[in-house]
């Protein structure tokens, strides 16, 4: 069993079909495999708006990206060999694929909360590849949200 770790983005208004938490990066160049277990997101508009959330896996890859570096939950982990993205240059395009993760809320104090039942797990890997990094974008809402993803490397 790997170490969990936590990226996330606060007070965050989105653009539709461009990433929120942009898929990942490879850190060390190792092809980590991730297993993504649960993803929050709270809306914190100041009125009514139903805003739809998706995560895809990107057909092309994006460029230029501003990492984050993972928090870990444990304190006696090591640290992550992924990173994920924040903003893209060129942003990863995902349109063309299915999305693996979709739900929508009421952006005005709703909460989304998927924690994966076992063996119903989103994985990704670290190589920059078209298919292999994931994207959680708004479908559609541009209200401000606070996230959040969980994942183990694996």
């Amino acid at each position: 069993m790997g170490f969990t770790y936590a990226v996330s983005r606060e007070g965050f208004a989105p653009t539709v079909d461009a990433s929120i938490l942009a898929g990942m990066t490879d850190a060390a160049a190792v092809n980590e495999t991730n297993k993504i277990s649960e993803i929050s997101i709270g809306g914190e508009a100041t009125a009514s708006a139903v805003n739809r959330y998706v995560l895809r896996r990107a057909t092309t890859v994006g460029a230029l990206p501003t990492a984050q570096t993972p928090a870990e939950l444990s304190s006696s982990g090591p640290a992550a060999q992924t990173a994920w993205a924040t903003t893209w240059g060129t942003e990863p395009i995902t349109a063309a694929l299915p999305a693996v993760w979709t739900y929508s809320m009421n952006a005005f104090g709703g909460i989304i909360r998927w924690a994966a039942a076992p063996g119903q797990e989103i994985f990704s890997t670290g190589a920059v590849a078209a298919g292999q990094q994931v994207s959680l974008e708004s479908a559609s809402g541009t209200s401000t949200i606070s996230c959040q993803i969980l994942f183990e490397e694996v």
